[in-house]
């Protein structure tokens, strides 16, 4: 709009130019001025939900405390003001919810308590707006920079299902589907296309039929989290089974039909997917398990099956990169983790195998007789100590023990 304002009065011939670069404004910004100026230079480099992230952490967290300070007053103190008023924010929305009075937004939403994790996620975005304001010599140092100014954070559990489990949960999915007096949700299908092909939840809720290549035993993967997310899955028959046979069941060729739409035909969510179609048959999954004595599955999310497919398609020998390529990782060290409990698991089995032989074959070993009957012949251990070598026999009792210790001087 500028830019059209400028143009036009260079049509009419009014236009003045700017003032001399000597001219310097002595306006200090504040936080919101200088916040508001990062933000629409910063917003176009990002995607759209990262984009709301950001400004969630400015409209509800950050602009509420340091919009009208300057920001040459932001100082460590100020900062760590900010961090404890978090934490008592956070007690204050637990103590109240505690009471069965909780608190909301203007929204009328009902407010939870932040996690370590989020508060340290505002910091690093008040670290990110202050070094703009240090390039621009506003300010000599970023005080809220540094590992100091962050809360502690315990690492999360990152959960994920062996072979034998996915297959119980595919099998009670596939039950709950035959047996559902509504109409088909297709919970087998949701579960075996996310733990089978490492689909993010909103990547499958998002899955059109047109996306799927059956010539080519393919998902094509248009939108994403990520540049590397937009990418081609190759799928196995397994999976491309299933969602053919998903496909017959609802008797569509609409190639812009969204793979698993809800009865309106309107794309699912991921809380539609954790809370109607992955909640119901975990619960179902445990029930059938406690029936057998047998313990119940870890809490599994969406996620969770994609990890699944991580490890699985690891420990089927894949090599890192393919396995990048498939779930659309852009960062290796994601994987990488994944990788290291997967080694760990086969470490682990091939130990305890091997700790099982050892005492296999312990076990084969003939006693050796105590009561001076038969003698047995053991190599011997020579030891040096000075001028002297002393032998002794594996498995003796050491110089106090049996007879055969020998001396022998140089």
């Amino acid at each position: 709009r500028k830019l059209d304002d400028v143009l036009a009065e260079i049509r009419v011939g009014v236009w003045q130019p700017p003032a001399p670069p000597d001219v310097v404004d002595e306006h200090e910004p504040t936080f919101h001025e200088f916040a508001s100026r990062w933000w629409a230079a910063r917003k176009g480099e990002l995607r759209p939900k990262t984009q709301l992230d950001y400004e969630w952490q400015l409209r509800k967290h950050l602009l509420p405390f340091f919009a009208e300070y300057p920001v040459t007053d932001i100082d460590l103190a100020l900062v760590e003001r900010y961090r404890e008023e978090k934490l008592i924010e956070r007690e204050r929305v637990r103590a109240a919810a505690e009471a069965g009075k909780p608190l909301r937004d203007r929204r009328g939403q009902r407010r939870k308590p932040m996690s370590n994790g989020s508060i340290n996620k505002t910091l690093v975005t008040l670290a990110q707006i202050l070094e703009s304001a240090v390039e621009r010599g506003l300010v000599d140092s970023n005080p809220a920079s540094g590992r100091r100014r962050r809360l502690k954070t315990s690492k999360p559990v990152r959960r994920h299902l062996e072979a034998d489990d996915l297959r119980e949960l595919l099998s009670v999915a596939a039950e709950m589907d035959r047996t559902s007096r509504q109409y088909r949700i297709g919970r087998r299908p949701m579960i075996a296309v996310m733990a089978k092909s490492g689909l993010r939840v909103t990547e499958m809720c998002q899955l059109r039929w047109r996306d799927v290549d059956v010539h080519h035993q393919r998902l094509i993967i248009g939108q994403a989290k990520t540049d590397a997310g937009i990418r081609e899955v190759d799928l196995s028959l397994d999976v491309m089974e299933e969602l053919m046979a998903w496909r017959a069941s609802l008797q569509t060729s609409d190639a812009d039909a969204f793979v698993f739409a809800t009865n309106s035909g309107r794309p699912r969510d991921k809380d539609n997917v954790r809370q109607r179609v992955l909640g119901p048959v975990v619960r179902k999954a445990n029930e059938l398990r406690e029936q057998r004595g047998l313990p119940s599955l870890p809490a599994i999310s969406p996620h969770a099956l994609r990890r699944t497919y991580i490890s699985l398609l690891i420990e089927a020998g894949a090599p890192l990169p393919y396995v990048m390529r498939q779930v659309g990782h852009e960062d290796s060290r994601t994987t990488l983790e994944v990788y290291a409990q997967v080694q760990q698991r086969l470490s682990r089995k091939q130990v305890h195998q091997a700790f099982d032989d050892l005492l296999a074959d312990a076990d084969r070993h003939e006693e050796v007789p105590t009561d001076g009957s038969e003698k047995i012949a053991l190599p011997t251990v020579s030891v040096s100590f000075g001028n002297a070598k002393f032998g002794a026999p594996e498995g003796s009792d050491g110089p106090r023990g049996p007879r055969n210790w020998s001396t022998e001087a140089d």
